[in-house]
């Protein structure tokens, strides 16, 4: 074969190819791997960001003063002693009637009964201490067995010195109240005939509890 005919068959061959890649582009992407054929497109995640999270601080209560006193405690019951005679004065007085009627009943309506005396025979009670500066002892008696006997006699003396206080004489049974305006250490002398029970209930007005509480005694 001629040379001019080797290069007439080349020719045609060139001319094949070029109108075979415009037709179909990627034929040569077998034989240029790593020529890209165009720009990468870069993938985006479909989900969507996070939110961030937004913490709001809850204002602090604001305290508050505590206004009311704190609810009574249950009155506590007061017993007899064991050894009534290291007490200075252990009798009752001869003239019983000398402490009079039943006193008017304390101006405030609203009272806290503190300490108590439930028995159905007498004696000594043990010492007990009152803070408050104004006070009661409010008594009622008990005698349905036989009323026209019954007979019931009281006396508040001071602990230290044995000095009375105060008194009462109930006869038939019934009720009494008594005021008393003394703080301190203090028994009580009871003595008691035909009587089937008796009640003595020692309360202070709200407002001295109140006072009394709030200084801490």
């Amino acid at each position: 074969m001629d040379k001019g005919d080797i290069l007439t068959v080349a020719g045609g061959f060139v001319v094949i190819l070029i109108i075979a890649l415009i037709a179909n582009p990627g034929m040569l992407s077998p034989l240029l791997p790593f020529v890209k054929s165009g720009p990468a497109v870069q993938e985006t995640s479909a989900l969507a960001p996070e939110p961030t999270a937004v913490y709001t601080a809850s204002p602090s209560p604001t305290p508050t003063a505590n206004l009311t006193p704190q609810p009574p405690s249950p009155p506590y019951r007061i017993l007899y002693t064991n050894n009534p005679f290291t007490y200075p004065v252990i009798h009752l007085p001869d003239h019983m009637e000398t402490f009079g009627a039943s006193d008017v009943p304390l101006r405030e309506n609203v009272t806290v009964p503190f300490a108590y005396v439930e028995e159905s025979r007498g004696g000594l009670t043990t010492i007990f201490s009152v803070p408050y500066e104004i006070w009661a002892l409010n008594i009622s008696v008990t005698a349905n067995s036989h009323p026209q006997y019954a007979m019931f006699d009281m006396v508040l003396c001071n602990a230290k010195t044995g000095t009375i206080i105060t008194g009462a004489e109930i006869q038939n049974g019934g009720s009494m109240f008594k005021v008393v305006r003394s703080t301190g250490t203090m028994y009580m002398i009871i003595s008691v005939s035909n009587v089937d029970s008796f009640r003595i209930t020692l309360e202070t007005p709200l407002s001295y509890y109140v006072k009394a509480q709030s200084s801490g005694t």
